[in-house]
Order: C-alpha cells, then sequence, then structure tokens
C-alpha cells in the first residue's frame, strides 16, 4: 500500500540523513550520537504506524491551521488514501518553515477494542497529523500518539493536500 511505502521512506530519510552530515555537525561522534536519537525515533514512528490499520480509517479532517475550523471532512477510504499518496515517495527532510501554519490534516480511526469492552464504547484517535505552511513546499508529520514531528519539503506533496482544503 502507498501508506506503507510513506512510512519507508520516511524512516530511511530519518536515519540516513544525520549520517550524511547534513545537520553540519562537526564530530564524527556527534553524528554517530543524532543517528542513534534518529534511529531511536525512526523506531517509535514504525511501531506506532504499524499499528494504524489503513482499512479501517474512519475519517480525514482538514482544518484551517489557524483557527481551527473545519473546512472539509473525508469519510471515503479511496479518498483518504489519495490524499497521502503524494507523500509516498518523499524523503527530503527539511527545517521547520518560518511562514505560518496553513492547513492541517488529521488522521482518525477508532481505537482498538479491548478485551471486555463494548464496541459501542469505542472512542476515534487521532493518529497522524499533516500540516502545511503557506508559500511553502515544507509539510510537517506528526505522529500524534508518541508526539514525533518530522519536515519534509515536497511541492507536490503541500500542493496535493492543499487541493484537498480548496
Amino acid at each position: 500500500m502507498r501508506a506503507r511505502a510513506a512510512i519507508a521512506s520516511l524512516l530511511a530519510a530519518t536515519i540516513a540523513l544525520p549520517l550524511a552530515g547534513c545537520f553540519g555537525l562537526p564530530g564524527l561522534g556527534d553524528v554517530a550520537d543524532q543517528a542513534e536519537e534518529f534511529a531511536s525515533q525512526a523506531q517509535e514512528l514504525a511501531d506506532t504506524l504499524s499499528e494504524v490499520e489503513w482499512g479501517k480509517v474512519s475519517r480525514l479532517v482538514v482544518r484551517d491551521a489557524q483557527t481551527g475550523e473545519v473546512v472539509r471532512e473525508l469519510t471515503d477510504q479511496a479518498q483518504i488514501e489519495s490524499a497521502f499518496e503524494s507523500l509516498s515517495n518523499e524523503n527530503g527532510l527539511a527545517s521547520e518553515p518560518e511562514g505560518d501554519a496553513e492547513y492541517a490534516f488529521e488522521l482518525w480511526q477508532p481505537e482498538t477494542q479491548k478485551a471486555g469492552q463494548d464496541a459501542a464504547d469505542l472512542d476515534e484517535v487521532k493518529v497522524l497529523e499533516v500540516t502545511t505552511y503557506e508559500g511553502s513546499p515544507v509539510v510537517e508529520l506528526e505522529v500524534s500518539p508518541i508526539g514525533l514531528r518530522l519536515h519534509l519539503s515536497s511541492r507536490a506533496a503541500a500542493d496535493s493536500l492543499r487541493a484537498l482544503a480548496g
């Protein structure tokens, strides 16, 4: 599935970036420490995202990032998958942009039913949030359950996501 390809790309970029010295760290020991930290975060990201049951995603909520107002809500699985398709081959990590946040795209799914829990008592859980920034090709991905944030630079992904809000 394309969502899994996006996850794999994110994980590869997260680990490869510090190894390439892209943070401008002077010493090899610093680069190794940074790589270890990113590997730990990547493992947390992989563990969390592997628990997302993409077929059970209940909705995608598009909000105005400044006001919090809901701009659009999608419940169609094909539309939701299509919305995240633009991120499937992206792996260009970036710094947080200086511009204002524009739109927040929240991915929701039902919580996992526990033994003895009635299905009617299940709540929804936000599992992923993607934010676009005004005039920027950078998008921020936050894995909500663990608070891990990554910034990717992709004009195509940013524009594709913005199109959902319009």
